[in-house]
């Protein structure tokens, strides 16, 4: 089933970047880019939403409502403050806004559900199979000190252009708790037909991210990391970002810790001839570290999840390499 096309420029709140709105199509692809800075706003179109209430927009959440989508500018961060999550002045600590209690009403189970079922309906005839979303929970009892990935930005889509990308690593809580985390290459969501890195977070119905990078060239090696700052009940405080790109990393505490690591190629295409015209994209270089290991690199067991099969040239979707291992690798295939 393909979406609608609908209006691309939605401005989901002051100084926010912007996002493509509900209808459009979603592929992960990476194409010309400069190190650091952000991207000039002058190069897209912006209009006020007419109800932020009512319109959905594209994010590597899938379709979300805009009024829950909120950015997080440099300097500020997303805290636990009396019970409920608000933005701060990381430096003063002064309140800039209140998203509501921090106490969990909804889940990473239904945000998981809401990304697959989102790549579930882009696959051809709706097969469910060997897609595009991997992920592995922690042994019980442990939660994540850090995780990082890296990959080298695709070539650009050329038939598929004007669709939207994602190619994240992620983390969230595997006991259903409110947590998510994701540094992502994003494709053409908002700001042409660009590569470029923008760091993502989830926590009890609100979406919140940074601003984004510059463009970042096809070649490019990346590495996307989330690192726990500090543990308090209630209060988990971890940073998302990409090594290099400090400027657009960003500090967000979360009402349950992470314990679950992720892989996922977050295509809004129906077809693999949108996707970019290499055969595949390697996760690599993977580095995993629980709460209290010190420095010790941990095995990763990855699961494949029911997250709709794009039939392509090779046969393949997603392949994984050297699993439970700490030298895990996982192939997303375009062709």
């Amino acid at each position: 089933m393909k979406h609608k096309k609908i209006n691309p420029n939605v401005k989901l709140e002051k100084s926010s970047f912007v996002l493509l709105t509900a209808g459009i199509l979603f592929t992960a692809v990476f194409a010309g880019c400069q190190k650091q800075g952000a991207v000039n706003p002058a190069k897209t179109t912006v209009a006020a939403a007419a109800n932020q209430q009512t319109e959905f927009v594209l994010t590597p959440f899938g379709k979300v409502p805009a009024s829950k989508v909120h950015l997080v500018e440099q300097g500020t961060e997303i805290a636990v403050v009396d019970g409920n999550i608000k933005k701060i002045n990381s430096t003063t600590g002064a309140i800039l806004a209140d998203y509501g209690s921090a106490t969990p009403t909804t889940n990473t189970n239904a945000v998981k559900k809401t990304i697959t079922q989102s790549l579930a309906t882009q696959s051809a005839g709706n097969t469910l199979g060997n897609g595009y979303y991997v992920d592995s929970p922690l042994p019980s009892g442990k939660n994540i000190q850090s995780f990082s990935t890296s990959w080298v930005v695709p070539s650009a889509p050329v038939a598929g252009a004007d669709t939207v990308q994602f190619l994240w690593n992620g983390a969230d809580n595997a006991n259903g708790g409110s947590a998510f985390m994701q540094p992502v290459l994003c494709w053409n969501n908002g700001y042409g037909h660009i590569w470029y890195v923008q760091n993502w977070g989830y926590a009890n119905g609100a979406y919140f991210h940074s601003n984004a990078s510059a463009a970042i060239a096809s070649g490019t090696t990346v590495t996307g990391v989330m690192t726990q700052v500090s543990a308090a009940p209630g209060a988990y405080k971890y940073t998302i970002g990409f090594t290099g790109y400090p400027s657009i990393t960003y500090t967000q505490t979360y009402p349950d810790p992470a314990n679950e690591v992720i892989e996922c190629w977050e295509s809004y295409a129906s077809s693999y001839t949108s996707f970019p015209p290499d055969q595949y994209v390697a996760m690599k270089s993977m580095n995993l570290q629980y709460v209290g290991s010190g420095s010790t690199n941990q095995p990763i067991t990855w699961i494949q999840t029911n997250d709709g099969a794009r039939p392509t040239p090779s046969g393949k979707n997603t392949v994984i390499k050297n699993n439970g291992t700490t030298n895990s690798i996982v192939d997303f295939y375009f062709r």
